[in-house]
C-alpha cells in the first residue's frame, strides 16, 4: 500500500511541478492566444496540452520505472571476496 501512496503523491507532485513549469508549456498558450487572436480551433490547444501533460507522465513513468530498477537490494546477493588484501573479511 505504501508504494501506492507513494506512487500518487509523487505523481500530485510531477503534476503540481508540470503546471507550475511555465516554460515549457509555451506552446499550449501559443496556441490558446492563437484561438481568440486569429481563430485557429480549440482543439489545437487540448492537443499541445495533452501532449503537454503526456509527455511529462511518460518521463514520470521511466524516472519510476528506473527507480524501482535501482530498488534491488545488493545486500542480500551474497558476492564473493577478490580482494586478495581483505582476509579478515571472508565470510564462511
Amino acid at each position: 500500500m505504501s508504494r501506492f501512496v507513494g506512487f500518487v503523491s509523487g505523481l500530485l507532485f510531477f503534476l503540481f511541478l508540470r503546471v507550475s513549469s511555465w516554460v515549457c508549456s509555451v506552446p499550449m498558450w501559443a496556441t490558446l492566444i492563437c484561438h481568440f487572436v486569429f481563430g485557429l480551433p480549440i482543439f489545437w490547444f487540448w492537443l499541445t496540452l495533452a501532449a503537454w501533460l503526456l509527455g511529462g507522465l511518460l518521463w514520470y513513468l521511466v524516472i519510476v520505472f528506473a527507480r524501482w530498477g535501482a530498488d534491488t537490494a545488493e545486500a542480500d546477493i551474497v558476492k564473493e571476496n577478490k580482494n586478495p588484501y581483505s582476509v579478515g573479511n571472508k565470510k564462511d
